[in-house]
């Protein structure tokens, strides 16, 4: 089966001569949750004895479509014409709609010029067909399909019900793009999300879903002497000694990461030193008088929201939080020579807690990293957490659910002080305690093997490959 993969974003992919290192340091670069996911379906699906192409905005594609991208000024333009405060860039309804045909014709014909050059047997569509953040994308992918009926395998992380997107159409033609394409119907697609939530919303639209959580490779983990050895090289590179104490924030800076919460949490856990202080740490390091906690952001930025990370990190110093920024040297793959490394597991080696205060995630990509990493794990309990990932018992410290409804001065979120006390004296236990440490994460291991690992996502792309064979007959 030869089979493409197609989303927005990707990965950079490994090369002759060496990987892709030249990426904008504004840019997720394929670090964000989907292109990682895609990845790992790659990797599998390759294994499995498949051809696999990549088709994306990035040059180092085997499909490269620039116009693909969603952070571009036209793409823009377009956004806040259908669902933004109204029609600021065209005339009327009539000069928008023919403007976005317009659009649509010309990238329609760039992805057909290209599947039919490869001609794969199916395709695998993550999120350009659930999530209105490039509807021209939508529309020109939609339409080819529908023409070409192709076995297509579309998996929707992101939806345009969800609480951290909002789309309000701005005029009939708008509203007409959200029902008839998010996402399209058609005999030659087989939909699947990655919770629950999602697949009751696509049922209300007439769309049956089923699912497939984010998954890690829970079998094949760093050693412990590579895993140290990466570790001392990190920690030494930053000027971070064995006996300090790293939390580690790996997600995106962008505003439904509430990283904001970690900034407070770092900031309690300092104030509670004291209790640490001549005691030894959970890894046989003893906690000293100078001894450091570091938040360490490792995170890629987005250009839309430059704003959100001026405000966290002014924050960040007005708390006095000891904290770095390495999310410059964070690439999907580790490229050591040149001084990038993957934050999973590499980036992971140097942390001895995650911290993971996002108030929205489809899933929680690097959640499941965190648990493969032998990490314990400070959550905010977002709603796909709460229905998806607690009810089969990993064991984490909680920041609660709510965030209080007055924002502080800058605009950024913040919990009661009692549950950042609590969480933090629950961190200080942990990392002062050697046995709760491994059985927490053992615990978190197991879980993780049993409902997230590689054997879940190769079961979801045997039978999609069985589906789209079975179509194709």
């Amino acid at each position: 089966m030869k089979a493409l993969i197609v989303h927005f974003r990707s990965a950079p992919k490994a090369a002759e001569g060496g990987y892709r290192t030249r990426v904008d340091a504004t840019d997720s670069a394929g670090t964000d949750g989907v292109s990682l996911e895609i990845k790992k379906r790659q990797t599998l699906l390759e294994a499995m004895g498949h051809e696999v192409h990549i088709c994306s905005a990035y040059g180092w594609t085997d499909l490269p479509i620039p116009a693909l991208e969603f952070d571009r000024q036209d793409v823009a333009t377009m956004i806040r014409n259908l669902f933004g405060r109204g029609l600021t860039d065209f005339a009327d309804e009539v000069e928008l709609e023919r403007a976005f045909d317009r659009a649509v014709a010309e990238l329609k014909r760039e992805l057909s010029e290209g599947i039919r050059a490869l001609a794969p047997n199916m395709l695998f569509v993550h999120n350009m067909l659930s999530l209105p953040v490039h509807p021209v994308a939508t529309v020109s992918l939609s339409e080819l399909l529908a023409e070409l009926r192709l076995p297509c395998v579309a998996i929707h992380h992101d939806i345009l019900s969800e609480g951290a997107y909002k789309f309000t159409p701005t005029c009939s033609f708008a509203r007409s793009l959200l029902d008839g394409y998010f996402p399209p119907k058609m005999p030659n697609l087989s939909h699947w999300t990655i919770n629950t939530r999602n697949q009751r919303a696509l049922e209300a639209r007439g769309v049956q879903a089923r699912i497939i959580h984010d998954t890690m490779d829970f079998d094949h983990r760093l050693g412990s002497q590579e895993q140290a050895r990466i570790r001392g090289q990190l920690r030494a590179k930053h000027g971070i000694e064995s006996s300090d104490v790293v939390i580690l924030v790996g997600a995106r800076l962008v505003p439904n990461k509430q990283i904001e919460l970690a900034a407070h949490l770092t900031a309690v856990l300092e104030g509670l030193r004291q209790q640490m202080v001549g005691r030894p740490l959970y890894n046989g390091e003893v906690f000293g008088a100078g001894s450091r906690i570091v938040l360490v952001l490792a995170g890629r930025p987005e250009r839309a929201f430059s704003d959100y990370q001026e405000r966290l990190l002014a924050l960040l110093d007005a708390l006095k939080v000891d904290w770095m920024y390495v999310g410059d040297e964070v690439l999907p793959v580790r490229v050591a020579q040149e001084g990038f490394y993957a934050l999973y597991p590499d980036v992971y080696t140097m942390a001895d807690f995650v911290l993971y205060p996002s108030g929205w995630e489809g899933f929680g990509n690097q959640l499941l990293e965190a648990f493969a990493a032998g990490l314990p794990v400070v959550v905010f309990e977002y709603p796909v957490f709460r229905e998806d990932i607690a009810p089969k018992q990993v064991q984490v410290i909680s920041l609660g659910d709510k965030v209080l409804e007055e924002r502080d001065s800058a605009g950024l979120v913040r919990v009661p002080a009692e549950v950042l006390t609590q969480a933090a004296q629950r961190m200080a236990a942990v990392l002062t305690d050697q046995r709760e440490h491994k059985s927490i994460t053992d615990h978190n291991i197991a879980v993780g093997k049993r409902y997230f690992s590689f054997d879940v996502l190769r079961s979801h792309l045997s039978e999609a490959v069985r589906w789209a064979s079975g179509l194709a007959a």
